[in-house]
């Protein structure tokens, strides 16, 4: 065998192995892995990859993105909050976010005298510390 007639079947074997490449990625197959499984078995290759039946919905759902994971809410999130300002009238109902951003614009401090539905009286912000965990972690 000549070094033309082995460069003539690398040669062949390259284009086939782009044109499984090719066929293989329409079929939701990788390409790259074919490529080689092409490029070594020829023609019997090829066939191998045209008679395999598209890959179904799964190889599709590894590529998607994934749906965010929003952390677990407390309570907080779901009761409406009250506030008294300095001037000690009360404000409110505000929804938890809404509170949120009272605390972070300052006009909720904490020495705020604050009540949230289920809370038996009135207490300052500073005194409840799960809460103003929530707060920080929101």
């Amino acid at each position: 065998m000549g070094i033309m007639q082995l460069l003539n079947i690398i040669l062949c074997g390259i284009l086939f192995g782009l044109l499984g490449a090719h066929f293989a990625k329409k079929r939701g197959r990788p390409p790259l892995k074919w490529f080689w499984i092409v490029f070594f078995l020829g023609i019997f290759g090829f066939m191998a990859l045209l008679f395999l039946p598209k890959e179904r919905q799964k190889r599709r759902l590894v590529n998607q993105p994934l749906k965010p994971v929003f952390p677990k809410r407390s309570e907080a999130w779901l009761k409406m909050w009250y506030y008294l300002d300095p001037s000690h009238t009360q404000q409110g109902p505000l929804e938890f976010p809404d509170f949120i951003k009272k605390v972070k614009e300052k006009g909720v401090t904490e020495t705020s005298y604050i009540w949230g539905e289920g809370m038996q009286e009135w207490k300052r912000l500073s005194e409840l510390p799960d809460l103003i965990q929530e707060i920080e972690k929101a």
